[in-house]
């Protein structure tokens, strides 16, 4: 590493300037003579202080000597990320993971990394996500050091990130309140740095937020963000995460068979759809047609007839909704009391890891209950009970919603 007390010497008799010149009224020249002899690590107050009396950006002091080396990687490593969020085939998923981080792993070994720039930073940050993404740490702990870095490099909007990603990592283990303590820990920073912070950046934090209070069930935090969030999204006529938010809110009104709220984002959803053609809002604007067909119109013979074109470009990003199609599906030629249709529809099913949401989570669940309770139609108690036991080990930490009371009503059925 360039030691920057050498670097601020250098530039300082290049321009035939004083210690006391230099120093100002910031700094003693004590101080700053022990920084140049490398005695005295300068804070980034000092820093950008020192960089002003010299007439040079402060990224200047702080390059490194393979500053054009660490340019290099990090064009790289965002190619590959990029290249990476591109990808759903779960096999090549892990293999960009692992290339990416065997690319940065000896730049971190050699100490490469120290967070001397935004570049350096960044590759820090996508060196630890690829490690969690490997499963080589599944903590969130590593992640808090970046929060302190992104400050000394101004990366304000990355912060929020930050705290974003530590606050899933929480909420993927259904530990909702510690997540949400790291989401209002982020939330100080946009008060503390405002407009430097990109409004897409809080949109998201706000997003998480409602998410979080929605699934430790209180309404009043949880209305109150959705209100700041849409707020902003308003003013700054922002389209981002508005059909998130009125997904979010159509699954609420629909759980609670609230139909003409329901039917307000249903509407919006649909329209957002259309407008943006992209194959992800395609997919979850047919879901919740199904839903909105099941648990508002009840109209189970509509559900089982309505079926969508998938093959537009949906390959890679379906897998992961199967569950949730086929959930619907079942339920509806379950309730039509066509159990082994319904038992055809559900016999792959499996819980998706990654949606660790009470919404999500009793969505799926409720797909096993009804698939226990196809079986017991059928005289099969022994897949019942399977099936049950595991539906309801699944909810029970969760509020009880329309979605869990069936399930709950299928197991006083089925243990009789």
């Amino acid at each position: 590493m360039l030691n920057i007390g050498a670097k601020i010497k250098e530039l300082r008799k290049e321009r035939k300037m004083t210690l006391a010149q230099v120093a100002g009224d910031r700094i003693t020249k004590g101080m700053l003579s022990l920084i140049e002899n490398g005695k005295a690590q300068p804070s980034m107050e000092s820093l950008q202080h020192i960089a002003k009396q010299l007439d040079i950006d402060v990224s200047e002091l702080m390059q490194t000597e393979n500053h054009q080396q660490m340019k290099e990687l990090y064009r790289d490593v965002e190619i590959k990320r990029l290249a990476l969020n591109k990808e759903h085939d779960d096999k090549k998923i892990n293999e960009k993971v692992l290339e990416l981080y065997h690319l940065i792993h000896p730049f971190h070994e050699n100490g490469s990394l120290k967070g001397a720039t935004f570049e350096e930073v960044r590759i820090y940050e996508v060196y630890l996500t690829m490690r969690y993404f490997a499963k080589m740490d599944l903590s969130e702990k590593p992640f808090v050091k970046l929060v302190r870095m992104y400050e000394q490099v101004h990366g304000y909007s990355k912060i929020l990130k930050i705290f974003g990603r530590m606050g899933n990592i929480k909420f993927l283990e259904n530990n909702y309140a510690e997540g949400l303590h790291y989401l209002h820990e982020g939330e100080k920073y946009i008060e503390k740095y405002g407009d430097l912070i990109d409004d897409l950046e809080k949109l998201d934090l706000y997003y998480n937020i409602t998410v979080s209070y929605a699934a430790l069930n209180d309404d009043v935090q949880m209305e109150k963000y959705l209100e700041i969030a849409l707020k902003l999204a308003k003013e700054k006529k922002i389209v981002y995460r508005l059909n998130d938010f009125y997904r979010f809110l159509f699954f609420i009104h629909c759980s609670k068979e609230e139909g003409e709220k329901a039917s307000y984002y249903f509407k919006k959803i649909r329209a957002f759809a259309e407008i943006m053609e992209d194959p992800n809002e395609t997919l979850m604007e047919q879901l919740v047609t199904l839903l909105y067909i099941n648990q508002i119109e009840k109209d189970y013979e509509k559900t089982v007839a309505t079926r969508f074109e998938t093959n537009f470009a949906l390959e890679g990003v379906s897998y992961s909704a199967d569950i949730f199609f086929n959930g619907q599906y079942g339920y509806a030629y379950y309730m039509l009391e066509r159990y082994e249709e319904a038992l055809q529809t559900l016999k792959d099913i499996e819980i998706v890891e990654y949606n660790q949401h009470p919404i999500d989570l009793s969505m799926m669940y409720r797909a096993f209950a009804v698939r226990a309770l196809c079986y017991f139609k059928l005289g099969d108690k022994e897949n019942a009970k399977r099936d049950i036991l595991y539906a309801m080990d699944g909810v029970k930490d969760l509020k009880v919603t329309k979605e869990i009371q069936f399930i709950i009503d299928a197991y006083e059925e089925i243990k009789k």
